[in-house]
């Protein structure tokens, strides 16, 4: 992600204790932040009523602060090293854009 200018951040509605030891079970290469309060998830849209969980989703966020990409699905969806690979494209066309 840094080789393009970008930062990859996870949010759920799970405690801080909860994400640190995620965290220690799969050594992810990015921060959790907790969002117990569900403020960031509801303001995307990515809260699911019936069932009280969030989508997984990835957004793109440009250093304005605009939403300039998101896929959100199933919250069952794993995330592939293709689709990684996929929105980091993405950033490289914002990035050659602007």
């Amino acid at each position: 992600m840094e080789s393009v200018g970008a930062v990859m951040l996870g949010i759920s509605g799970d405690s801080p204790f909860s994400h640190a030891e995620f965290q220690k079970r799969h050594t992810l290469p990015f921060p959790l932040l907790s969002d117990v309060h569900r403020r960031v998830i509801q303001a995307y849209g990515v809260w699911d009523e019936e069932r009280n969980v969030a989508y997984r989703s990835t957004f793109v966020i440009d250093r304005e602060g605009r939403l300039r990409w998101s896929q959100a699905g199933d919250r069952q969806m794993v995330r592939s090293t293709a689709e990684i690979r996929r929105v980091l494209d993405v950033i490289r066309r914002l990035r050659a854009a602007t």
